[in-house]
């Protein structure tokens, strides 16, 4: 019988010894064999004995596979942040002189590695719009893989993933997509041909502002390469920080169905005000990404944009909330604005920052779970002061 989101992220597998209803935290960092004979499969993927934590841990992989039924993945590997899940990925898929093509607007960290990091690495980078992306045969022929985000951070402007994905696998290129903003909840990017889904896990999946993690989730037989570049990088998280994710996909529908619903009624309330210049949304019929996002999305997400006149009129908006806090981070039970040319994307420069569609008077709105009638009265009273 195949189970809902909810039963998957709350039932996962059991300690065969004690059955405990909340799975251990294998909180050591070696594991013995039985005998030196055991080490043969040391450096086997899934294997069944466990040797180091930086290989593998009973805790992440309980909690891997909970994620990679939710994502409808083979399997899925967990890192310590968003961040190494990324670069960890591209530099085990891509070796010195192959080509990544990438959608121009992404997570500004992202965006820092490719411009960066990545030649150093001997990796061509080419920055593509959504129209290129549509058409990367045509653009970047020689690519080996295509990466992109959708909803995209900040401005949460929709791609069609199948579009992306036809016109890659045109050339043969893998396609690796930034699931984070959409959390497996609401968007499952597998289904639409997607090679390799990665996440933040800090974001929505751990949803407490109280653990930083990461993960991908894909075929196994992509897993493998992923996996050996893990174990050489390093960036594994704890099984602490596993045992916080996995409370916190026991609530994960839940949650997301909240911020679902509060962040529309925000930007229904947003959408009506004078002193907002622009919304940026998928849930509401006047955006230019609500097509695509009706195509491939379950549900709209709890993050959105809105541009105000000035970086001026975003400061005192921000600093004028009672409920939505000042910080730079997204996904969490409590509400949290920023300003992405401050903090997401300030390492930017003025070109790069208009080639992404970034003014400074945009407000990045990560909707929490706090009483929506609460959150209208707090923004409306912030813009009743510009």
């Amino acid at each position: 019988m195949k189970h809902g989101s909810a039963t998957q992220a709350i039932h996962g597998g059991r300690d065969a010894q004690t059955r405990s209803v909340t799975y251990p935290i294998y909180q050591t960092a070696a594991f013995a064999v039985e005998s030196s004979d055991g080490y043969a499969h040391i450096n086997d993927y899934q294997a069944e004995e466990f040797f180091y934590s930086r290989y593998d841990n009973p805790t992440l992989r309980q909690v891997s596979e909970k994620l990679a039924r939710l994502e409808h993945a083979e399997d899925c590997l967990l890192f310590a942040s968003g961040m190494t899940a990324i670069t960890t990925t591209l530099l085990g898929l891509l070796s010195s002189g192959d080509t990544l093509a990438a959608a121009r607007t992404l997570y500004g960290g992202t965006l820092t590695f490719l411009r960066d990091y990545a030649p150093r690495f001997g990796i061509n980078v080419v920055l593509l719009d959504e129209e290129q992306l549509y058409n990367v045969d045509q653009h970047v022929p020689q690519a080996k893989v295509v990466y992109f985000e959708t909803p995209v951070n900040p401005r949460c402007d929709c791609i069609s993933i199948a579009r992306t994905v036809a016109a890659a696998k045109r050339i043969g290129a893998l396609v690796v997509k930034d699931n984070t903003f959409a959390s497996p909840i609401n968007q499952t990017p597998l289904d639409f041909g997607v090679d390799l889904v990665i996440h933040s896990a800090t974001k929505y999946i751990g949803g407490h502002s109280d653990v930083t993690a990461g993960a991908v989730m894909g075929p196994i037989s992509l897993m493998k390469t992923i996996f050996s570049a893990r174990k050489v990088f390093g960036g594994i998280p704890s099984p602490h920080d596993a045992f916080l994710l996995d409370r916190s996909l026991k609530t994960l529908e839940l949650r997301v169905a909240q911020h679902n619903t509060s962040a529309l009624a925000l930007a229904q309330c947003f959408e009506a005000d004078a002193k907002v210049q622009q919304v940026y949304y998928p849930g509401l019929p006047s955006s230019a990404s609500h097509s695509i996002a009706r195509e491939q999305m379950r549900g709209y997400g709890g993050m959105l944009c809105i541009a105000l006149e000035n970086l001026q009129a975003a400061k005192t908006f921000c600093d004028s909330l009672t409920i939505g806090l000042n910080v730079a981070h997204l996904g969490t039970a409590e509400t949290l604005v920023s300003i992405p040319v401050l903090t997401s994307h300030s390492m930017l420069n003025a070109d790069e920052l208009r080639q992404a569609g970034l003014t400074p008077g945009m407000v990045r709105i990560s909707v929490g779970l706090e009483n929506t009638d609460d959150l209208l009265a707090d923004f409306q009273q912030a813009l009743a002061r510009l």
